[in-house]
């Protein structure tokens, strides 16, 4: 524990524990990753975009490029792969790692306590999940949680490098996820306001700083919007739209509380159990962290959120724990909590075992140490080295032996060798990183017949969706001629959704019984387009 009171070496452990397994294939994704994240800076690369990224032959401006510039730097510098695009996230989650243990520290006085939260953050299920995913969620919190650290040094000593880097770090936040960027930082900075009377007279009596930083962040933050707005009117006020369509705003979601309770597993259901007991001392912390966390969580219940969007809420919360588990006691909650993490184990498990796909194995002993260490208390290294290793194995060693989204190797070479297009799905969904190559897809397939009949180009479609494709292509004179098929457990928007579209009950039941995953499989088709 004392050796990883050293920032530097959090930050490269937190990186090795990480990036285990990000360059598997068959690893936990998503529809956000496949189809958007890793293929825009392909598309970008291809084509030479810089300014503003396109996907597909249109601007992708519905989120700001910063994320997006860096996944093409990092093709460009090291290939385009699955390690050189997830490796971003992961520097990313170290960063927030670090950045928490920072605050800890700063926030509690005392070393100890800042490595505690880091270890606690490194131990939940969110941070082990998306900062494998080359995704928005895990870089927005880092830069934003880093500019709050920043912060706090500076309202100790108000030199100006700490408020410069603050907007630094808040600028570049808000050019990976726009507004959003501001609320780790700017519910731990309404919370130190609320708690402590010098902070809101250091924050007043430097008011002529605190304004011209504000002009920096705006002047790094706003012009690409508005360049964007001038090059691109009709795509900018259509991304503008729909983004305020699908976030459902001032609309109650319950669905934010819940999953903290997922992300935040092991540790929430400690952090629950205990909420009501007294501590010892530090009573203005507490309040502080509280106050953190509560702000930090109340944006997501007024607008339409996934889960990842909380992970920034992880950080008030891993301090909170780090801070109380001095004074804990009873089991009861670290109980609850380790039980209901070892059930996406044991159904993973169980599943791999069940149909023969190996890696189940990895478990075992993660899993036993788990059950240890948080069953009966057996230390502090114990209780937070178990969840780590556990989360570990399950996404390093255990899902990628699933083979979901698995290629055969006659669609990756076809991939290689020419251009295709996905239509609706879009699957194959690795097809784009694994061929380095970003493909594109069509919904509007009859306006295309034309290019792709006489280009000759490959049409994949999951088999659910041939029969439209069949009457898009109908409507233009066009028909699509079969070239081949496979099976594959596919993913269809979150990670562990990987059975076909309209498996219910009875799909599931007949896998089971017949120790065959053909029930559950998606059957993904490639066509030749041809003139009727």
């Amino acid at each position: 524990m004392r050796l990883l009171t050293s920032l530097p070496l959090l930050f490269v452990l937190a990186v090795l524990l990480l990036a285990l397994g990000i360059w598997e294939p068959t690893g936990l994704t998503g529809k956000d990753e496949f189809y958007l994240g890793l293929r825009t800076p392909l598309e970008m690369l291809r084509d030479d975009h810089w300014l503003v990224p396109f996907l597909d032959g249109v601007p992708r401006i519905k989120k700001p490029p910063l994320l997006y510039w860096l996944g093409r730097a990092s093709y460009e510098l090291f290939g385009a792969s699955l390690v050189s695009a997830r490796m971003i996230t992961v520097l990313f989650g170290a960063l927030l790692v670090v950045a928490t243990a920072a605050i800890g520290r700063r926030l509690s006085g005392e070393r100890t306590t800042g490595t505690v939260a880091a270890l606690i953050l490194l131990g939940m299920l969110g941070l082990a999940t998306e900062s494998r995913r080359f995704m928005l969620d895990i870089p927005v919190a880092a830069l934003s949680a880093s500019a709050f650290w920043l912060l706090l040094i500076w309202s100790e000593r108000p030199r100006w490098p700490w408020l410069s880097g603050a907007s630094l770090l808040l600028a570049a936040a808000f050019l990976i996820k726009g507004p959003i960027a501001v609320i780790v930082c700017g519910s731990g900075l309404l919370a130190l306001l609320l708690g402590h009377p010098e902070a809101r007279r250091q924050l007043f009596g430097h008011w002529p700083s605190l304004l011209a930083h504000g002009l920096l962040f705006a002047a790094l933050a706003l012009p690409w919007f508005y360049l964007v707005k001038e090059l691109h009117p009709a795509a900018a006020e259509a991304a503008f739209a729909g983004e305020i369509e699908s976030r459902q705003f001032f609309q109650p979601n319950l669905n934010a509380v819940f999953g903290l309770f997922s992300i935040g597993l092991p540790w929430v259901f400690v952090f629950v159990g205990h909420l009501g007991q007294r501590w010892r001392n530090d009573n203005d912390l507490r309040r502080l962290l509280l106050t953190w966390l509560l702000a930090a969580t109340l944006p997501f219940l007024l607008i339409r959120a996934f889960d990842r969007y909380l992970v920034g809420s992880l950080v008030p919360l891993a301090i909170f724990l780090a801070c109380l588990l001095p004074q804990l006691r009873s089991r009861v909650a670290f109980r609850l909590g380790m039980l209901l993490a070892l059930l996406p184990g044991l159904a993973l498990g169980g599943f791999a075992a069940w149909f023969g796909l190996g890696g189940w194995y990895w478990l075992l002993v993660p899993g036993l140490y788990l059950a240890w260490a948080w069953w009966s208390d057996r230390g502090l290294g114990h209780l937070l080295a178990a969840p780590i290793i556990y989360w570990t194995a399950l996404l390093a060693l255990l899902f990628p032996a699933l083979g979901i989204n698995a290629l055969p190797a006659e669609v990756l070479a076809l991939g290689r060798q020419q251009p295709v297009v996905f239509f609706e799905g879009p699957q194959p969904a690795m097809l784009a990183i694994l061929s380095g190559q970003p493909h594109r897809q069509y919904r509007d397939l009859e306006a295309h017949a034309a290019e792709l009949a006489q280009a000759g180009t490959p049409v994949f479609a999951e088999s659910g969706d041939v029969a439209l494709l069949q009457e898009k292509l109908a409507a233009a004179g066009y028909r699509a001629a079969p070239l081949g098929s496979y099976l594959t457990l596919a993913s269809h928007g979150s990670g562990l959704r990987f059975a076909r579209n309209g498996a219910g009950a009875a799909e599931w039941q007949a896998a089971f019984t017949n120790r065959s995953l053909e029930p559950l499989q998606t059957r993904i088709e490639w066509f030749r387009i041809e003139a009727h």
